[in-house]
C-alpha cells in the first residue's frame, strides 16, 4: 500500500504556509508560497484548493482529543512549556474547515492552523511530522522558517489551547488533519521565537514516534 503525506502551515498574525521535507519513508510533500504579515490577518493566502467534495466520515471526538493532546503535551514538555488544554470551540472551528475537504488554511483565521493530508490512518502520526521538523529549527537564529512552520507552532510557549478536527474525503490523499492553536503562535518579529521557541531538555524525554496507522 502506498503511504503518501501533505502538509501546510499558518499562523495568525505571522502567516504563512510550508510543507517540510519529512523523513518518513514514502511521504511526499506539497509546498506553497509564504506571506507574512505582521498585524493584518484578512491578508492571507487562503492556499490552494484541492477539491469541494464534502467529508464522509470522522473519528471520535474523544479519541481525537486523547491522541493530539497527548503527542502535543509530550512534545511541550521536552521543551519545557505549558500542556495545552482542549477547547471545544477551536475543535468546531477546525471541524468546520476539514469537513469541506478542502485542502487549503482558513480564510481570515483567528487562530494559529496547521493542517495535513495524508494516506496515513493515526492523526497523531501527522503531529510527530509537524514536530520532527524542529531537527531544522536554528535555535542560535531564531524566528520563522517555512521548513520548520509546524514545530514552532507545536512547542510555541504563548500557545495555551489545541483544537483538532479530522476527516476522511474523496481523493488520493482521503485523511485531513486540522489543528487550531489558541492564542497563535509564530507571531512576529522574530524576537518572539527567542521567548517562545525554547531548546528542548533532557527530561521529559522526546515523545516516542507514534505509527502511521491506528
Amino acid at each position: 500500500m502506498k503511504f503518501s503525506y501533505i502538509a501546510l502551515f499558518a499562523s495568525i498574525l505571522s502567516f504563512g504556509s510550508a510543507a517540510p521535507s519529512p523523513k518518513a519513508e514514502g511521504v511526499a510533500a506539497l509546498v506553497e508560497p509564504v506571506s507574512t504579515y505582521e498585524t493584518d490577518p484578512t491578508k492571507r493566502d487562503p492556499g490552494t484548493k484541492v477539491n469541494v467534495a464534502r467529508a464522509t466520515k470522522t473519528v471520535t471526538a474523544s479519541m481525537l482529543q486523547s491522541l493530539m493532546l497527548n503527542y502535543h503535551n509530550q512534545a511541550r514538555a521536552h521543551h519545557g512549556v505549558t500542556a495545552l488544554t482542549w477547547n471545544t470551540t477551536l475543535a468546531a472551528a477546525a471541524l468546520k474547515s476539514a469537513s469541506k475537504c478542502v485542502f487549503a488554511h482558513t480564510a481570515n483565521n483567528k487562530y494559529g492552523e496547521n493542517i495535513a493530508a495524508g494516506t496515513y490512518t493515526n492523526p497523531a502520526f501527522y503531529a510527530a511530522l509537524w514536530y520532527n521538523e524542529g531537527s531544522l529549527y536554528n535555535f542560535s537564529k531564531p524566528g520563522f522558517s517555512e521548513a520548520t512552520g509546524h514545530f514552532t507552532q507545536v512547542v510555541w510557549r504563548g500557545t495555551k489551547q489545541l483544537g483538532c478536527a479530522w476527516v476522511k474525503c474523496p481523493g488520493d490523499f482521503p485523511w485531513y488533519l486540522f489543528c487550531e492553536y489558541s492564542p497563535a503562535g509564530n507571531v512576529l518579529p522574530a524576537s518572539n521565537f527567542a521567548t517562545n521557541v525554547l531548546r528542548s531538555k533532557a527530561a521529559p524525554p522526546n515523545p516516542s514516534q507514534p505509527s502511521g496507522n491506528l
